[in-house]
């Protein structure tokens, strides 16, 4: 059965398939292109873990370069669009996207003849997988790309779980619409059927999506996966038992929106958990445009959400060191690490004292560097501001384009979202809720990402005040 869709999925000019979490998708992208497709393809995704995926299989099945070009969708509209800004109309930053004006303005460039010649003389075919994640802005701009090529999507409704605030996702009945032909249905968990003792619960998620569907709560009776309940007080011993019970890969699952509380993630951090960040490393990006743009106190306030945000374990007093001394506040610390801050930086907030900051936090024993990317990126961006004086904002779009293909696929032990985990794949998941998580962690198509993370375990956690 799954042949008879890879050779759909390579010979149709357009089409659907629809995939379960977990049921091959990957898998068919890469046998689709490798054994049964003519030319290049371009195949476009949403996240970079998911290109890192994809180029990381085509590798293991030795598919030659020379048949597929692997992006996220973000990125090759992004890519054309910076180099042609007039042509495609695109008005807003070259150095921090607008995204929702980037795809129009990608459209917009389709239309453009050479442009047309580009994209027919560099691809025989188009591949787009999690259409589900697509706005109306995407889905336009992709609409325009089909007219040029055959053009194929992949996605399942009950992943759709990204927000764009000023741009919503195309309804999936859309996507089957737009490209009309059914090719076919990709059922089997081979996630599960990998993983020993695990094909009960790769057959339970399948069978659940119906009721995930209509918004109705799965029935847990005979659910393959421990689910238990566990009072807010006890979490943190209760997370750190589980981590040394289970052998393998474990990741934490919190609420989409939000960040788990400082206290437990720092817990976690504390037992070589590390917490997963996006690609644009938003933390940082909100610190690096106070510093461009902001006045005095909105680049104080936004150094002090950062550092306080980036590590745990600050006592009281470190933080009302580092509020003082970010606002130009005299003070006279008897220790002598803090009194040199205080002789070199007498003029509050810059790049230079939220860098010597950072190297101050790391000498403190009993804190904890919580956001390690961003950090590790800040140090990068202010140290070659300093040696070269180039805009904060060009080094931070530098900095995320060396950095957005990093693997997160083989991080021990994690801590994310959904948004953050969708994607990947780990031994063991532990997914934390409370009772009113419909309101404050996420909905059923969350919950459906979360449960189908692990291949081997599920532990859901119910936490009770």
């Amino acid at each position: 059965m799954s042949d008879k869709v890879y050779q759909a999925l390579a010979q149709a000019s357009c089409g659907f398939v629809e995939s379960p979490a977990g049921c091959g998708k990957t898998e068919a992208i890469i046998r689709t292109v490798g054994k049964y497709c003519d030319g290049r393809q371009l195949i476009l995704t949403h996240t970079h873990a998911g290109v890192d995926a994809l180029r990381q299989r085509f590798r293991q099945h030795s598919v030659p370069t020379i048949k597929y070009h692997v992006d996220t969708i973000a990125g090759w509209s992004w890519g054309w669009v910076r180099r042609y800004p007039e042509n495609a109309g695109y008005t807003g930053s070259t150095e921090i996207a607008q995204w929702n004006n980037v795809y129009t303005a990608m459209s917009a460039l389709l239309q453009r003849d050479f442009v047309k010649r580009g994209v027919t003389n560099s691809y025989t075919g188009i591949i787009v997988d999690e259409y589900q994640d697509c706005t109306v802005p995407m889905h336009q701009m992709i609409v325009h790309l089909k007219a040029l090529l055959p053009c194929r999507v992949l996605g399942d409704d009950l992943q759709g779980i990204f927000d764009f605030r000023d741009a919503p996702l195309i309804d999936w009945s859309v996507a089957r619409s737009e490209f009309a032909n059914n090719l076919g249905v990709l059922e089997t968990p081979h996630r599960w059927l990998k993983a020993e003792n695990s094909e009960a619960l790769g057959r339970w998620l399948l069978s659940i999506r119906r009721t995930l569907r209509q918004k109705v709560e799965p029935d847990y009776g005979r659910a393959p996966l421990d689910r238990r309940r566990v009072r807010y007080a006890d979490l943190g011993r209760q997370l750190i038992r589980l981590t040394y019970e289970k052998r393998g890969r474990t990741c934490v699952i919190g609420p989409k929106a939000r960040p788990l509380p400082a206290g437990i993630e720092t817990t976690l951090v504390k037992n070589n958990y590390r917490v997963l960040e996006p690609n644009e490393l938003s933390t940082l990006q909100s610190l690096i445009l106070s510093l461009t743009n902001g006045s005095s106190t909105e680049k104080s306030e936004a150094a002090c959400s950062f550092l306080f945000r980036s590590h745990g374990g600050l006592a009281g007093n470190d933080k009302t060191f580092i509020k003082k001394i970010l606002s130009g506040e005299r003070q006279r610390p008897r220790q002598h690490n803090k009194w040199l801050l205080c002789e070199r930086h007498t003029g509050g907030t810059t790049p230079e004292l939220v860098l010597d900051l950072v190297k101050y936090l790391e000498k403190i024993y009993g804190v904890f560097c919580k956001l390690r990317e961003s950090v590790s990126a800040l140090k990068c961006i202010v140290e070659e501001h300093r040696e070269t004086d180039t805009d904060l904002k060009t080094l931070y779009a530098n900095e995320i384009g060396k950095r957005k293909y990093q693997s997160r696929s083989n991080v021990y032990r994690c801590v994310g979202s959904t948004l953050l985990v969708k994607g990947l794949e780990f031994d063991h998941v532990i997914i934390l809720r409370d009772q009113n998580w419909l309101n404050s962690w996420g909905n059923h198509k969350d919950l459906y990402v979360a449960l189908t993370r692990g291949c081997k375990t599920t532990t859901l956690i119910e936490l009770a005040t």
